[in-house]
């Protein structure tokens, strides 16, 4: 600062002498703006992403349950006594499998990528996914229920009904057929 006469006064410099300070300064900070919203983009792109293939697994499993309910009804009004379980097959036809002692016949199918053909049932009246579900009835060989599972048959005390212990096996699709759902249920009727 210059003292003149008393009064104070503020140097101040020849424009000439700035060479641009104000412009370099300027540039860097349009730069770390820039980064910053790219990051910002990114990221919410990204969330974006993983919203919609959990809601797409969401649907999936979703569906497979709704084959899980759609066996179970099967099952229910099948009454399955004597020569009804005729249908059960080794290999597997429209969905009524008999069980292998050594490999379950759902991991068979899992693996042989079996899920769409004549070896199950499909459950139809979805809407917005990729495939309707569909879904496996193991019979499971008498006198032997489901791992984890008692012998109680919930049709009463003094029925007199056999108990017939099944294992199901449902697969549902998501919005696209990226998302798979593989859901099971042991059941004795």
């Amino acid at each position: 600062m210059d003292t003149l006469k008393g009064i104070n006064t503020m140097h101040t410099p020849n424009p000439t002498s700035q060479n641009g300070a104000a412009l370099i300064t300027g540039l860097i900070f349009l730069v770390v703006l820039t980064l910053i919203s790219l990051s910002a983009i990114k990221s919410t792109s990204l969330e974006e992403r993983m919203a919609g293939n959990a809601r797409d697994q969401d649907v999936a499993f979703q569906a497979a349950e709704a084959g899980i309910r759609d066996a179970m009804q099967y099952v229910a009004i099948s009454n399955f006594q004597g020569t009804a379980f005729s249908g059960f097959t080794a290999g597997c036809t429209a969905g009524l499998c008999l069980n292998n002692a050594t490999t379950p016949v759902w991991t068979t199918i899992t693996t042989n990528n079996d899920w769409e053909t004549t070896k199950t049932k499909a459950y139809s009246g979805l809407t917005q996914v990729s495939a309707q579900p569909r879904y496996i009835i193991e019979l499971i060989p008498s006198g032997l229920p489901p791992p984890g599972f008692g012998m109680s048959t919930g049709k009463g005390v003094n029925s007199g009904g056999q108990v017939i212990p099944f294992r199901i096996t449902a697969r549902g699709w998501g919005v696209t057929k990226q998302a798979q759902a593989t859901v099971q249920a042991a059941i004795n009727y």
